[in-house]
């Protein structure tokens, strides 16, 4: 399994539209566009799941720099969550 990172997503993109993107490079386990909780809307980055490595390697590929309703998306692999900073403790 192979877990891609796509940002500068239109609001517009939904998870159904991420899968019917990605499934064109191979097996889609999961995809989904996170939205904030409280409005309910995007917040322009999301997740695919594929289930083959070269499939994921190949939608990278394909995909990323790609001008999707006018804005280049950004496609790579997602780091693993604990690997991330923890936005929440950084003060500015």
């Amino acid at each position: 399994m192979t877990n891609i990172f796509i940002a500068n997503l239109d609001w517009t993109i939904t998870s159904e539209d991420l899968e019917a993107t990605f499934s064109t490079f191979g097996e889609v386990t999961y995809a989904h566009v996170v939205y904030e909780k409280d409005t309910k809307r995007s917040k322009g980055f999301g997740y695919v799941e594929m289930a083959d490595t070269d499939c994921a390697i190949n939608a990278i590929k394909a995909l990323n720099g790609l001008e999707v309703n006018g804005r280049n998306i950004d496609v790579k692999i997602a780091s693993p969550k604990e690997n991330r900073a923890n936005r929440r403790s950084v003060k500015k």
